[in-house]
């Protein structure tokens, strides 16, 4: 009977190897398990709580931000202010900056704050018009526009009303000098210009053509 139960020892110490084996690598996972789940565990914890802090870091920072003073909207300025963010300190004074309520006047305006006169010059006077119309139809006759001119370039508008060719030309009676006249006689029906330089004294405008000043085809222009 002690030889059955000597051959049955080593299996046995076997069987108790084993077993004790199995339950050391149970207990470890067992152990690395509950270690895993403590480290997931704080990692959340963790994570919260960094979270919170910058939440109550963020209510801090927005409770102690300096509220901009009234009559500045946000992100802008008052009349007068620095268009950036309010710093609660007033912004740089530039010594003969004119203030925002409009009070000070510029060196360049004058009293009053209306704008400077400027002076236009004068323009340069053109010449006189004259216009000067030739009649035939009941009696030969120049009609003027105007009798006296001022001294100066005049421009002579002569107009042949009549049934006839006329001309005109301009005579001064004290010299007996001629001042100009046209070279061509104007139909009947149109018109063309004579530009003369006048000095003052009387002149006698008449066509030349033959007999039509005797008839009466003259006048008399004054210039002062």
């Amino acid at each position: 009977m002690r030889l059955p139960a000597i051959r049955s020892l080593p299996l046995l110490c076997l069987l108790c190897l084993f077993g004790g084996a199995s339950v050391a690598l149970a207990t470890s996972v067992h152990r690395s398990r509950e270690r895993s789940s403590h480290a997931a565990q704080a990692c959340r914890r963790h994570a919260r709580h960094r979270h919170c802090a910058s939440h109550r870091k963020h209510k801090r920072d927005a409770g102690s931000k300096p509220s901009a003073p009234k009559g500045v909207s946000k992100g802008g300025s008052s009349s007068g202010a620095s268009t950036g963010p309010w710093t609660g300190a007033p912004g740089p004074v530039i010594p003969g900056a004119g203030s925002g309520s409009g009070s000070g006047s510029s060196p360049s305006s004058p009293a009053g704050g209306g704008a400077a006169p400027t002076e236009t010059p004068a323009a340069p006077a053109g010449p006189v018009h004259v216009q000067v119309t030739a009649e035939d139809s009941n009696g030969y006759h120049f009609i003027l526009s105007r009798t006296s001119v001022p001294a100066g370039p005049v421009v002579i508008e002569f107009v042949n009303h009549g049934q006839d060719e006329h001309n005109i030309h301009a005579v001064e009676p004290a010299e007996g000098t001629e001042a100009g006249g046209l070279k061509e006689n104007v139909q009947p029906g149109a018109h063309t210009d004579l530009t003369l330089n006048l000095h003052a004294g009387s002149y006698t405008l008449f066509c030349s053509l033959p007999g039509h000043e005797a008839k009466g085809m003259k006048a008399t222009l004054a210039v002062e």
